[in-house]
């Protein structure tokens, strides 16, 4: 589906006004909750390229604990 800038700009009205109801280009839209509200505000943000979705890039790193580590030679070396 498609939204429009209009759609986003009703239901964030609606939000700051506390109402569950909102119209936009002749057409009214009644939500159940805020909470609901808030979530259609959040897929239209995103569906109009104004939210992107965040990814869940982990960075981790660890160390094997090799006490010498490797050498100019290229030989692991214990460190024992």
């Amino acid at each position: 589906m498609a939204f429009t800038q209009a759609q986003l700009d009703a239901i964030e009205t609606g939000i700051a006004a506390g109402v569950t109801s909102v119209s936009y280009e002749g057409k009214s839209s009644t939500f159940r909750s805020l909470d609901e509200m808030l979530r259609v505000r959040s897929i239209i943000r995103r569906a109009l390229g104004l939210d992107p979705q965040k990814s869940a890039t982990i960075l981790v790193a660890h160390d094997r604990g090799f006490p010498g580590g490797i050498s100019a030679d290229g030989i692991l070396r214990s460190g024992l």
